[in-house]
C-alpha cells in the first residue's frame, strides 16, 4: 500500500500545527496567566519536538526543517487576530473558531511548503 505522504513529515507538521492552534485559542479566550502559561508550554513543545527529530542539536540529522518565513508571516495573522479577539464579546466561540481555523491554516501551509522532517 502506498502512502500519499510522508509519514516523518506528517509526525513532524500535524503536532506542531495542532498545539499552535490550541495555543492561539487559549491566548484568544483567556487572561494572564493561561495564556502566558499556554505560550511558555508551546514554545517548551516546539524545543522538545525540535530535539526530538534532532532539529537542536550539534549533530543535525539531515537539513533542518523550515516552510521559509511564510509560516512566520502564517503565525503572525493568527497570534494577531487572536491578540485582537481577547477580551470581546465573541472570544467565547471565536477562540475555538481560531484554534481550529489555525491548526488546518498552518497543517495545510506546512504540509505544502515545508520541507520534510529528517
Amino acid at each position: 500500500m502506498s502512502v500519499p505522504f510522508d509519514l516523518t513529515a506528517q509526525g513532524y507538521w500535524l503536532p506542531l500545527s495542532a498545539i499552535f492552534g490550541v495555543t492561539m485559542s487559549v491566548v484568544a479566550m483567556t487572561d494572564p496567566p493561561w495564556s502566558v502559561i499556554m505560550v511558555a508550554a508551546f514554545i517548551l513543545f516546539v524545543v522538545v519536538q525540535g530535539i526530538h527529530y534532532r532539529q537542536l542539536r550539534r549533530e543535525v540529522q539531515g537539513k533542518p526543517a523550515t516552510a521559509g518565513p511564510g509560516v512566520g508571516i502564517l503565525g503572525a495573522v493568527f497570534g494577531g487576530a487572536a491578540v485582537l479577539i481577547h477580551d470581546t464579546s465573541i472570544a467565547l466561540w471565536a477562540g475555538p473558531v481560531l484554534g481550529l481555523v489555525t491548526f488546518v491554516g498552518t497543517y495545510l501551509y506546512l504540509r505544502r511548503f515545508g520541507a520534510g522532517a529528517p
